[in-house]
């Protein structure tokens, strides 16, 4: 592992219209020291000759679609560094989130830092149409972790195709791991028909699997007591 290199991890299915300023977002960060690993989990449409633009500034995994899940983790499995950002294919960065977030994992204090998203509909210089007001929300994508943490708690449930994020955040819970929140935008999020959470009862049905596993788990760990 390299020490201060931030290894962001991109998750891509079929993001051939949305990879592109997703990458640019992290390029545009003023820190250095960052990788990009991107993942593409089977994509049908154009992604694989839309990444081969960038060429060897960013590190390209191909791969059968097996989810999004797998698809992160594959990416954590090759991550360098010591701490790691996680960004979906269609979302994209601020461009001041770096420095914001990444003083506060410099030292033994916070785990993890998270800050508040925002929900776009499109994206442009001047003309972002906002289609909610700023909000905090345990999203993966407005944080930036310590590798120890994955250490810790595992990595994503690879049986899960929707509610991955919000069962690895109870797991996050569950540890106790320590939270550093800022008041400031460190992710938008892009509204668009695509969404998988836009399919009617897929995000309760993954919460649900989520807290289903919590109880599993809260059982199992009783029995042992």
């Amino acid at each position: 592992m390299t020490e201060n290199l931030i290894s962001v991890i991109v998750p891509v299915y079929n993001g051939d219209k949305y990879i592109v300023a997703a990458i640019e977002s992290i390029f545009r960060q003023e820190y250095p020291n960052i990788e990009i690993i991107v993942v593409d989990d089977g994509s049908t449409d154009n992604t694989r000759s839309v990444l081969a633009q960038f060429g060897a500034k960013i590190q390209v995994i191909h791969q059968e679609n097996r989810g999004q899940s797998h698809a992160r983790n594959v990416g954590l499995s090759k991550a360098k560094g010591l701490i790691i950002g996680l960004l979906d294919a269609d979302d994209i960065w601020p461009d001041n989130r770096t420095d914001l977030m990444l003083p506060y994992l410099l030292d033994d204090q916070f785990d993890l830092v998270r800050g508040f998203t925002r929900y776009v509909k499109n994206f442009g210089t001047e003309s972002q149409v906002l289609t909610e007001n700023i909000f905090l929300e345990v999203l993966v994508g407005s944080c930036l972790y310590k590798r120890a943490i994955f250490d810790k708690i595992g990595l994503f449930d690879e049986e899960m195709r929707q509610g991955e994020d919000f069962d690895w955040n109870i797991r996050l819970r569950e540890a106790g791991c320590k939270e550093k929140i800022i008041h400031e935008t460190t992710l938008l999020y892009r509204r668009h028909a695509n969404n998988i959470t836009n399919i009617k009862g897929k995000k309760v049905e993954g919460q649900f699997l989520s807290f289903r596993k919590k109880l599993i788990r809260t059982k199992f760990s009783k029995k042992k007591l």
